[in-house]
């Protein structure tokens, strides 16, 4: 839900759960903390309290009622007719667990769904903009790094030279080509081509993200047939910076091959 909440192009932004935390993000990082601790005070294991927090790590070690006083909860939390109408559905999907946890809830209430609480969109983050391109995988990766290139590769449905395609060229090659609508892919694809300019700035991430190599675009478009990351431009890599660099790092979670984040100007350009 947060990555619904944050990451552009991510999906379920327009779900009810997804519109009911709209402009709360923070508040839902200090619920969603709260269940990792539920979870692990049962003896689970978690692997997802890091890239919580990292959507407001200022956030993340507040107790809800810290996060009240703080104005950070959605208004309807307290409103008893939501709870009411979520825990009479979490009695029907199991009611062996759930009826005894919520014995006077009564069965069969519809959802209750709040709006968006009317509150300022959030300030875009102040920093150097960096065009991220991920590789798929080590093969690719080892490309990139030793031919000086980063790329895409032809999960956009266009297994062919893109050169000149404009968007809708673009939708209707992928179409006669694999008589499919990757449309993520092919996005990406046409901002590869359109959006991207030599002289901008590139991170590739490295080590499942725990850094980024940066570097700059440094000419134009080309096709490589048959080879990785076949929709390539060069590019001239410099330093490597954390994932802390990011602002904020949960922007890195974004699953997408082509997107762009902000970077700390101080963690953009090589010393």
């Amino acid at each position: 839900m947060l990555r619904a909440l944050e990451l552009p192009d991510y999906g379920w932004a327009n779900h009810p759960v997804t519109t009911m935390w709209r402009g709360r993000t923070a508040g839902l990082v200090v619920y969603g903390l709260a269940m990792v601790r539920g979870w692990r005070e049962r003896g689970f294991a978690d692997t997802t309290a890091t890239q919580i927090a990292e959507f407001a790590p200022d956030a993340a070690g507040l107790t809800q009622a810290e996060a009240a006083d703080a104005g950070l909860l959605p208004s309807w939390v307290g409103d008893e007719a939501v709870h009411r109408s979520h825990r009479s559905n979490l009695r029907a999907k199991d009611p062996a667990y759930y009826g005894p946890l919520f014995p006077d809830t009564p069965d069969g209430l519809p959802y209750v769904w709040p709006p968006a609480d009317d509150v300022p969109p959030p300030v875009p983050p102040d920093g150097v903009p960096v065009w991220i391109v991920r590789p798929p995988g080590p093969l690719e990766l080892g490309t990139a790094l030793a031919q000086g290139v980063v790329g895409l590769g032809t999960d956009s449905g266009v297994p062919v030279d893109a050169t000149g395609l404009d968007p809708v060229e673009l939708r209707g090659l992928a179409r006669e080509l694999s008589g499919r609508r990757p449309a993520k892919a092919l996005r990406q694809l046409s901002a590869f081509l359109d959006d991207v300019k030599p002289g901008d700035l590139l991170g590739v991430p490295l080590e499942q993200g725990a850094g980024l190599l940066l570097g700059e675009f440094v000419g134009d478009y080309f096709f490589v047939p048959g080879e990785p990351l076949p929709h390539r431009r060069p590019a001239r890599f410099t330093h490597v910076v954390a994932r802390a660099a990011a602002r904020p790092p949960a922007s890195l979670q974004d699953p997408r091959t082509l997107f762009r984040v902000v970077l700390d100007p101080a963690e953009a350009r090589p010393i």
